[in-house]
């Protein structure tokens, strides 16, 4: 289905949600090949963007021809540095800016970044307000459902982000101090819904195509972002469970596409370990296979080592 942040319009209103160290250019054209429509930079903290290491940033921020339109995630704590960093982002060729509400990591949020937004509903609308007067792409903010049980603020930053000119608001359903645990209160997808009339996108506790339909029935959100749930396992935006020979062809186009992109291959084949350890998940005897896999240095052979072990498993059976 046709699917439009502002004046951008996309396929369908399938999104992958910014994940650090993971969402980088190989991870995007693998996902987009199996019918992802939005993708995203990882989260780039503000200060980063505009003094950090350069060479870090260009790894982030890069961006290939073939994956536009793209957004960049931005965190942050005050406004003006925020607003900083998306004009620069403009400038770099990012179709959206998308601002984090929602990180709970502790090292982001004592700095007054991420969830620590969701604590003054106001700031965050401030945050918003300043950007949109900066850039002319569209500005999407990514939020959790609140601080705490107690203090689920989520809603009330949808609401004010709306009125400051966002023109997207993603919800991952659990609060700051959830984390990642216990289960994601859809019912908070479908209450921001009800409050607000830009796109509402729904997060938390999609890992199987049938879980997106489940969401869609239940909260009426306009589009889905898939975190955790795509981590091997890019079918699900296509909507199947692959083979294990298609499981093996999409590992070697990942590590094809990974090399070309990463210029140092002892360094890339380390950081691809742990694509491999989520595509071979469930796979038979694939945790053993993994601890010789992993101490293996030589790109040559441990080509030939994933080759092998494929060899051992039915390419027709769907794990």
């Amino acid at each position: 289905m046709q699917f439009s942040i502002g004046h951008l319009n996309y396929t369908s209103n399938l999104f992958m949600a910014p994940m650090e160290g993971i969402t980088d250019v190989p991870f995007r054209k693998i996902v987009r090949k199996f019918g992802c429509a939005v993708t995203c930079t990882q989260m780039i903290h503000a200060n980063g963007l505009l003094k950090g290491d350069q060479h870090r940033m260009h790894e982030v921020t890069a961006i290939d021809p073939d994956e536009t339109p793209v957004g960049i995630q931005i965190c942050g704590s005050e406004a003006n540095s925020i607003a900083d960093a998306a004009q620069k982002s403009e400038l770099m060729g990012f179709s959206f800016i998308d601002i984090n509400m929602g990180c709970p990591a502790k090292n982001v949020v004592k700095n007054g970044s991420g969830s620590a937004l969701l604590q003054d509903p106001l700031k965050a609308g401030r945050i918003v307000h300043e950007v949109k007067k900066r850039v002319s792409i569209p500005v999407t903010v990514k939020i959790r459902a609140g601080w705490n049980d107690e203090y689920k603020s989520g809603l009330e930053v949808g609401r004010i982000v709306e009125s400051e000119g966002a023109s997207l608001v993603t919800i991952h359903a659990r609060t700051k101090a959830q984390k990642f645990k216990g289960k994601a209160d859809w019912m908070l997808i479908q209450a921001l819904k009800s409050m607000i009339k830009i796109p509402v996108v729904g997060n938390g506790d999609l890992f199987q195509p049938e879980d997106i339909q489940v969401m869609a029935e239940k909260t009426s959100a306009d589009g889905f972002m898939v975190a955790r749930g795509a981590l091997g396992n890019p079918w699900i935006f296509a909507g199947y469970r692959p083979t294990t020979g298609e499981i093996y062809k999409t590992i070697l186009k990942h590590l094809e596409l990974h090399l070309s992109f990463y210029p140092k291959k002892e360094r890339a084949l380390i950081t691809f370990r742990k694509h491999v350890a989520w595509y071979t998940k469930g796979l038979r005897d694939s945790s053993v296979f993994r601890v010789r896999l992993f101490k293996e240095p030589s790109l040559e052979i441990f080509r030939h080592m994933l080759s092998e072990y494929f060899k051992t498993l039915d390419p027709l059976e769907v794990p």
